[in-house]
């Protein structure tokens, strides 16, 4: 009886399946065709990037350029703009200016009396080239009803076409100026309204201008 189950113990009856064999094969198999793909697919990459590399560069530098340019400083902008408008004012002011001093047709229009009280109505309207320069006294916004009757005549050359630019330079930076020069520039608009000629077609323009501009001159011209 020993003897017997010594020969049973050498491993002889040990069953090793033969479909775990051909499983390992098929995996080993499986593995090896992975491994195959991946380095195909790695390849292609590689070329891939290689073909569209300059491309995206670029699409990548125009995004980025792009992204800088709509992040800009406020302060920086909020400069710029001051700086743009005021450019813009300025061309506009040349304008305007060149419009005023265009030479034209001279016409003679008589002036108004001087008033006696410097506080009231004009020292005098001067004639010029199709315009009539109105120059007021110191302090005066306003005109007597002389004044008034008398400039009535004179503007009517002036506004033949029903069209009148009204035009009043004051020193820069005195507000008080301003406001002298904006009211009578008003006085003058008033008269030319009186005078049947529609609001929309007088244009009226108070520029700032050399620190000697004479605010108690307003210029009225047709356009």
């Amino acid at each position: 009886m020993a003897g017997a189950s010594s020969d049973n113990d050498d491993g002889s009856e040990i069953f090793w399946p033969g479909y775990v064999d051909a499983t390992t094969n098929l995996i080993l198999n499986l593995l090896f065709l992975l491994t195959i793909l991946i380095v195909a697919v790695f390849m292609f990459a590689l070329e891939l990037g290689r073909a569209v590399g300059p491309q995206d560069a670029n699409a990548e530098f125009e995004a980025r350029a792009e992204i800088e340019a709509t992040e800009i400083d406020p302060a920086a902008e909020n400069i710029a703009l001051k700086n743009e408008i005021k450019r813009l004012q300025a061309l506009l002011e040349k304008k305007q200016v060149s419009q005023i001093n265009k030479t034209g047709e001279a016409k003679t229009v008589s002036g108004t009396q001087v008033v006696p009280k410097a506080e009231k109505g004009l020292s005098q309207a001067l004639p010029g080239d199709f315009e009539l320069l109105v120059r007021f006294n110191k302090d005066s916004v306003s005109f007597t009803p002389e004044e008034r009757e008398q400039l009535l005549q004179d503007l009517k050359p002036v506004i033949a076409d029903d069209k009148a630019l009204i035009y009043v330079g004051v020193p820069a930076g005195f507000s008080e100026a301003k406001r002298m020069g904006f009211y009578r520039a008003l006085a003058v608009r008033n008269l030319l309204i009186q005078m049947g000629v529609p609001t929309k077609d007088i244009d009226v323009s108070v520029v700032e201008g050399a620190a000697d501009a004479d605010a108690a001159v307003v210029k009225v011209r047709s356009r």
